[in-house]
């Protein structure tokens, strides 16, 4: 990435305020609950058009970074634009250039009143429907932790450890798995496979409605443009890891009590 060290540092800039968002999402009761996501970097200019039935014919609003980030909103990049989100603690995704996305679910499910290891589990939903997603979720925290990619041609699961890239076009659907092990299961319901670390996989619409897919898991080491994306994976779950590093050991600011 062009500007990833200006990107490490607004992650770096924005640590302590997130991390104090994330103490105050975590709180609660036990059961399943919606909750809002956070855009940690922009470049260029990023747009979101509200899901809410009552704001659904406003203009699409320009982004800011620490915008907040809810079921239902439509992201989209301009040409050379992006933008890095936590969509749930420990569910991180880039969105690249010319990137429309729609926020499906964001549930996080709690352990009563712990403090520790607090968090049962995790589910993040985005569907893709043109551009490219970049996702890292760190063998971090407590509880499983589930990111869906959905296209019109099939979805992707991927589950904690797992780096992996999506890139949607009119044609086909690449999907890369740069770490651990994503499952893609096709629209019909009548194909899933597992890609596994290193491979990726290109889906074209012209072979979904018969399910006959042959394509094949082909080594990233084998295509161009494969690589760029598994470098620019990578580069993310980099900025994306030093951004919870940072996270975990903000100090904790205390209020001075000033005398009587």
């Amino acid at each position: 990435m062009d500007d990833s060290s200006k990107y490490r540092r607004t992650i770096i800039a924005l640590s302590g305020a997130i991390g104090l968002l994330l103490i105050l999402n975590g709180c609660g009761r036990d059961g399943s609950r919606e909750v809002q996501g956070n855009l940690l970097s922009l470049r260029g200019t990023v747009t979101s058009e509200d899901g809410k039935e009552s704001t659904r014919h406003q203009q699409p609003r320009p982004l800011m970074i620490g915008s907040k980030l809810s079921v239902g909103d439509r992201l989209e990049t301009s040409p050379n634009s992006g933008a890095s989100l936590l969509l749930i603690p420990g569910i991180f995704v880039e969105i690249g250039a010319g990137t429309e996305i729609v926020i499906g679910e964001l549930r996080v499910q709690k352990r009563g009143d712990a403090m520790v290891d607090a968090i049962k589990s995790r589910l993040a939903t985005l569907q893709l429907h043109r551009g490219v997603i970049y996702a890292s979720l760190p063998s971090v925290g407590s509880g499983t932790c589930e990111l869906n990619l959905q296209t019109d041609l099939g979805t992707v699961v991927a589950q904690r450890g797992a780096l992996v890239s999506m890139r949607l076009t009119s044609e086909t659907v690449r999907v890369m798995c740069v770490d651990g092990e994503v499952r893609w299961s096709s629209a019909g319901g009548g194909r899933v496979d597992e890609i596994s670390q290193g491979y990726f996989r290109d889906y074209r619409r012209h072979d979904v409605p018969d399910g006959d897919l042959k394509t094949k898991l082909t080594p990233v080491t084998e295509d161009a443009g494969a690589q760029t994306d598994a470098a620019a994976t990578l580069d993310s779950a980099a900025a994306f890891d030093e951004f919870a590093l940072r996270v975990r050991n903000a100090p904790i600011k205390r209020r001075e009590v000033q005398p009587p």
